[in-house]
Parts: C-alpha cells; sequence; structure tokens
C-alpha cells in the first residue's frame, strides 16, 4: 500500500432552467474552473438540465474523463459526478420522503432526491464518493423537518452498509444542515463520518481558513440582503465528510472554499452557494482501528432519540392534516351535491364549478392516497430508528 491525495470539490449549481439568473454563463464559468483546477473528483448538485451536465462532461473530458450523473424522477435527481479515476459501480438510493408534489414552487419531490454512489478504482485502492442533496427549509416554518431528518437518516444507514470494502468514503454535497444540527449529527455520528473543522489540528493550523457559511452569506451575490445582514458569514450547510478504513489514515493538507466571490469578469457569483473543496492525504497506517484525532460520538443514543421524537411528533401532524383535508374536501362535495340545478348557465359559474371540483378532488386525495403514503414514510423510518435503538440496547447488555 502506498499514499496517496484525494482533491475533492463540492458545489450547489443552482441550475433551474428558466428559473436560475445567470445559468448558462455560470455553468460555463464552473466548467471553465474545474478544467482548469487540480481537483481529481467533482461533486455537483442542481445540474437540472441533462444539456448543462453533457456540457461539462465534454468541457472536462480531458482532464476528469469519467462521469456519472444520476437520473431519478420527474426532472432528474440534479446530482452528478467527475472523476480522475474510473468509476467502477454506481447506485442512486431514493428517498421515499421527498418534500410534497403540491408544493410546486419548491419542486423538491419532481426531482426525486437520494444519494447516489460512484465507487471509484485507483490503482489497488476503492473509493467511495456519496453525492447528495437533503430537503431545504425555505426560509419558513420548518414543515420540511422530518423529511430531511429521515433522508440524514436513510443516509447514514446507506452508507453505512455500503462503506466496505472500500478504502475511503467521502460524502459531499448540499446536506442544508449545520454542524451541531440533527441531521447533521445523524450523518456524521450513525456511519462516523469527520468533518474536516471537528479535527483539532485542522483548526490551528494557520494555513487552513476558519469555517465560512457557503448559503446566504454577504459575499454572495445571490445572497438575500435581509438574510447575509442578519448572519454575514451565512450557514456553512454544503459539507465534505470523510471516512478511512483501519488501514490508513487520513490528513487534511487543505480545506475551505476554493471559488473567488464573483466570476471573473462579471458581477455575479458562480452560484448561490459557495463551493467546498477538501485535499486530503491518505497512508497506511500500522496502528489498526484508530484513526488520527478521530473521536467516536458518545452522543449517538441522544440523536436517535430526537430523531425517533421528530417522527412522532411528525405522525400526529400528518393524522390532524389529514383530518382537515377530509372535511375541506367533503364539505365542497356536499355543497356541489346539493347545488345540483341552482346554478345559473352561465360560464362563470361553470368555470367557478369546475375549479371546486378540482379543489374537492385535490382534498380528498390529499387526504387519503397522500396521506397514506407519506404516513407508512414516516413509521418506516420511525420503525428502523427504534430498531437501531433496540439493537443497541440489547448488545450493551449482552456485554
Amino acid at each position: 500500500m502506498s499514499d496517496f491525495t484525494l482533491n475533492i470539490f463540492t458545489l450547489n449549481c443552482w441550475g433551474i432552467p428558466v428559473v436560475s439568473k445567470n445559468r448558462i454563463e455560470r455553468m460555463k464559468a464552473i466548467a471553465h474552473y474545474l478544467k482548469n483546477s487540480q481537483h481529481t473528483i467533482v461533486c455537483l448538485q442542481e445540474i437540472w438540465s441533462e444539456k448543462d451536465y453533457i456540457y461539462i462532461k465534454e468541457q472536462l473530458q480531458n482532464v476528469l474523463p469519467y462521469s456519472h450523473y444520476f437520473y431519478s424522477g420527474v426532472l432528474g435527481s440534479g446530482l452528478c459526478v467527475f472523476s480522475k479515476w474510473l468509476i467502477q459501480d454506481v447506485f442512486f438510493h431514493q428517498w421515499s420522503l421527498n418534500g410534497y408534489i403540491h408544493k410546486v414552487h419548491h419542486g423538491d419531490w419532481f426531482g426525486g432526491k437520494g444519494v447516489g454512489l460512484c465507487r471509484i478504482k485507483y490503482q489497488d485502492k476503492l473509493i467511495n464518493i456519496y453525492c447528495t442533496h437533503l430537503h431545504a427549509e425555505y426560509h419558513v416554518d420548518d414543515i420540511y423537518l422530518a423529511h430531511r431528518v429521515l433522508q440524514a437518516h436513510s443516509t447514514a444507514e446507506f452508507i453505512n452498509l455500503t462503506t466496505a470494502p472500500a478504502d475511503v468514503s467521502i460524502l459531499a454535497g448540499d446536506l442544508n444542515t449545520a454542524p451541531g444540527d440533527l441531521s447533521f449529527k445523524l450523518i456524521t455520528q450513525l456511519p462516523s463520518l469527520l468533518d474536516p473543522y471537528s479535527l483539532d489540528y485542522v483548526l490551528n493550523d494557520p494555513k487552513i481558513p476558519k469555517p465560512t457559511g457557503t448559503c446566504d452569506s454577504i459575499n454572495n451575490s445571490y445572497s438575500d440582503p435581509k438574510l447575509a445582514k442578519l448572519c454575514p458569514e451565512g450557514k456553512r450547510i454544503d459539507h465534505i465528510l470523510f471516512h478511512v478504513n483501519p488501514s490508513y489514515e487520513a490528513e487534511v493538507i487543505n480545506f475551505g472554499n476554493p471559488l473567488e466571490d464573483r466570476v471573473p469578469g462579471q458581477e455575479f457569483s458562480y452560484s448561490d452557494h459557495n463551493a467546498v473543496s477538501l485535499e486530503l492525504k491518505v497512508k497506511p497506517t500500522n496502528v489498526k482501528g484508530t484513526y488520527r484525532n478521530y473521536k467516536l460520538s458518545d452522543n449517538l443514543d441522544e440523536t436517535i432519540g430526537e430523531a425517533i421524537k421528530v417522527c412522532r411528533e411528525a405522525i400526529v401532524s400528518i393524522t390532524k392534516t389529514k383530518k382537515l383535508f377530509l372535511m375541506s374536501g367533503g364539505l365542497i362535495f356536499m355543497f356541489l351535491l346539493g347545488s345540483v340545478g341552482f346554478w345559473p348557465n352561465v360560464i362563470w359559474y361553470d368555470v367557478i364549478k369546475l375549479i371546486m371540483t378540482g379543489l374537492c378532488f385535490y382534498y380528498l386525495i390529499m387526504g387519503t392516497l397522500w396521506n397514506k403514503i407519506e404516513t407508512n414514510s414516516l413509521k418506516a423510518g420511525l420503525s428502523a430508528l427504534e430498531n437501531f435503538n433496540k439493537s443497541r440496547d440489547e448488545m450493551r447488555q449482552a456485554n
């Protein structure tokens, strides 16, 4: 076994056709930067247009010849990976909870979001690259908390179950969760993934920049001025996390935000998020089962307990929502049924009846089929969390 270096880059590219500002110019700028960079593995999110993926792929053909786009849902997952080395295996795990179909302006459901895995072969080493994009908050009451928590748990379990036989595992993407948040704790504690900034020597290294926000920061041209004023540094929700098997140890050489605040020669940024890069030196170790400054979490039970509480509260909430939908749909249906023959034969009344019929159908579908799907997804996640808790208790008792 020999030393090797990984140079990983991740960016939420904000590539929504028609909606995203300066999309074409920004995609060209992103491709130009990557083409001239030293990154060996690149993970991109929100590449919603296949044409953008093909364009970037063509531009990077000579430097990152291997790539994969994870197709999913109506729009595609938006996730893609580019690699200097051979992508040996690929797999996409789609989450059962992905937002709401009626929240068209959010669009998460239409992307069929999940976590993509590319297993990369470099000489005799295997590197697992996980690329993902969790559900956002959208700056309102966090109605998606349970969705994001279960997405985080599903991602953590997926990584936990697929890490072997890889020598190194990397999770990169827009996690829409900051260090200390429940979703972040699930992702880092369950599969034991390291945040570079959790390592003492990284924080104390003057050559490595201190943690900065990757979303809503004052240095980004697309940030909401009000949010940027409240918290100029923004939120650190885009991450690169890593894990190495006991035969290796990893050293962080460099970590931070590699892109300039503005596209050279332009007044806008590369995206509404800031990019993150990690340079990691991996070398064999004779000390089995240890990692440099590696600290296993002692708070996993507490984290799982918090997640269980969130799921139970979500199930109670969705039961109330079901009653509201069914009551609204039933009242409209009874009104339409009782008013048959009383509507004047005027086109505007026909339009009103059509709208009310549509609303009635919508409420009844949401209160029955959709509610059942979401309830079962919540129960599945809750059951998995409770099983995890039970198994840990039994193992402790056995020891």
